[in-house]
C-alpha cells in the first residue's frame, strides 16, 4: 500500500513537471516572437508594418535565410533580379520565399503592400 502511494505521488510529480515544462516552453516561444517583433528605431516602414501587424509571419521569415535576405534586399529598393542574385534564389523562387511573409489570408500583403517594396516583386495571385 505504501509503495503504491509513493508511485502515485511520484507519477503526479512527473506529470506536474511535464505540464509545467510545456507551459514554460510556450512562454519562451512567445517571448522570442515578441523580441523578434520589437520595433527598432532604424526599421523601415515595411519592417514596422510587418512587425506590428504580422508578427507570426515576420518571426517565420527570420527563421528562413532566403526570406529575410529577400526582404532586406527589397527594403534597400533593389529590383527583383538583383535580390534574386544577392540572395542566391531564382526570380521564380522569390514568390515561394514571399509566401512566408504573406500570412494567413495574405494579411501582411494587404496590410503592408504600400510600405513594402518586397510585395511589388509578385502579383497578389502569385503569393
Amino acid at each position: 500500500m505504501i509503495i503504491q502511494s509513493k508511485r502515485r505521488f511520484y507519477a503526479g510529480l512527473m506529470t506536474a513537471a511535464l505540464v509545467l515544462g510545456c507551459a514554460l516552453s510556450d512562454v519562451d516561444d512567445d517571448d522570442d516572437a515578441v523580441a523578434v517583433c520589437a520595433v527598432d528605431e532604424d526599421d523601415t516602414d515595411c519592417d514596422v508594418c510587418i512587425k506590428t501587424g504580422c508578427c507570426g509571419a515576420y518571426s517565420s521569415c527570420q527563421n528562413d535565410p532566403n526570406c529575410i535576405c529577400v526582404l532586406n534586399c527589397a527594403n534597400d529598393n533593389q529590383p527583383r533580379e538583383v535580390c534574386a542574385t544577392r540572395c542566391n534564389v531564382t526570380t521564380t523562387e522569390i514568390s515561394d520565399v514571399l509566401t512566408v511573409l504573406s500570412g494567413t489570408n495574405q494579411t501582411c500583403t494587404v496590410q503592408c503592400n504600400d510600405q513594402c517594396a518586397v510585395y511589388g516583386f509578385v502579383d497578389y495571385d502569385g503569393i
